[in-house]
């Protein structure tokens, strides 16, 4: 085994965020044969449910375990930042104690036998700490203490999960919880200047159409309408075909963006190749992704038929029922309406 440094354990912290965000993002999959039933009901799990719930149970406890972890991994990084002794518990390694009271380095063994404290024990201390205004930075931190209600709730919910296998967030009220709640917590740590700078490490790609997926989802909730189930979901796939995107070209250096450009032409080409392949024998038509910018979402159309009482054909028109882009695997199921109607700008028509 190795021990890991301070840079290592922010690159694990974000690592967490990333996963954490992949895994609320895949919600929307896991129950889009339901969304119809969801946006209907808060209560009453029906039988249909039931058959979703593996592969959504997979997402909500990857999704509330490595929020935690991220918050936990963030919180002792504070602690540790004004001295490494407030993350752990009290010791009988009184040489490991005294090293780390003159600011000296610790050996794997010595760091091996001081004892982490509980997320609980941090959120106590950190809390007590800003409130008594004895940590660095107190006024820009205070938010950790007027949102220690939320890491406390959250907390509860790994511990549920990770001990009793207990207690699953239902579709919307882990849409609430997410957006509401975790998601501002998150903007304002990752802009302290210890987090800050490190997007690469955990944000999903820029979006084409621009839209600020975080953003967006926070509004929602802060918003006094009433909360749009299916803007929510429509949120949630966009940041999961992004973080699927293959495209690298527009996240590196202009000294390797030449090979970038080079590996995304083959990402095109190959996307292309498919689309064309199955749009000559499906009925579609082709759009540009507003996730990776590419003309290689696929919309598949259907026909409908109106008939008189005695069979005759009235009225004919075609619909779509399905998107799903070939590059970056963008994917929606009907019951959607148009991007702008639920005030998100920079999207084209879709489902026309």
């Amino acid at each position: 085994l190795q021990e890991s440094n301070n840079n290592d354990e922010l690159d694990i912290a974000f690592t967490s965020l990333k996963i954490a965000l992949m895994s609320y993002f895949t919600t929307y999959q896991d129950c889009h044969s339901y969304i119809g039933v969801l946006v209907k009901t808060d209560n009453d799990v029906s039988e249909e449910d039931i058959s979703y719930h593996n592969s959504y149970y997979k997402s909500c406890i990857e999704t509330i375990v490595h929020f935690q972890h991220f918050f936990e991994l963030a919180c002792k990084k504070i602690l540790k930042d004004e001295h490494p002794l407030l993350v752990n518990e009290a010791s009988k390694k009184v040489v490991a104690l005294h090293k780390l009271l003159k600011g000296e380095s610790l050996s794997v063994e010595e760091e091996s036998s001081l004892r982490s404290i509980e997320f609980s024990e941090t959120i106590t201390r950190l809390t007590d700490l800003i409130k008594k205004k004895r940590i660095n930075d107190y006024k820009k931190l205070n938010f950790i203490h007027s949102n220690m209600k939320v890491l406390t709730e959250l907390n509860v919910l790994r511990n549920r999960i990770w001990h009793r296998g207990l207690y699953i967030l239902r579709y919307k009220a882990l849409d609430e919880f997410v957006c509401n709640f975790i998601l501002p917590l998150v903007v304002e740590f990752v802009n302290l200047n210890q987090f800050s700078g490190n997007d690469h490490l955990w944000k999903y790609k820029k979006l084409n159409c621009k839209i600020s997926i975080i953003d967006e989802l926070i509004k929602e909730y802060k918003s006094t309408e009433p909360v749009n189930t299916r803007k929510i979901a429509l949120l949630k796939e966009l940041g999961r075909a992004a973080y699927n995107n293959p495209l690298t070209e527009a996240t590196h250096s202009s000294r390797i963006m030449t090979f970038a450009k080079i590996l995304d032409n083959k990402e095109k080409l190959r996307a292309r190749k498919i689309v064309e392949a199955i749009t000559q024998h499906e009925n579609s038509s082709v759009k540009n992704c507003p996730v990776c910018g590419v003309d290689t979402l696929i919309a598949y159309k259907d026909s409908e038929l109106e008939l008189d009482d005695e069979g005759n054909l009235i009225n004919a028109y075609d619909y779509t029922y399905r998107l799903v882009c070939e590059c970056c695997g963008l994917s929606l199921n009907s019951g959607f309406s148009e991007a702008k109607s639920y005030g998100l700008v920079g999207i084209e028509n879709l489902w026309d």
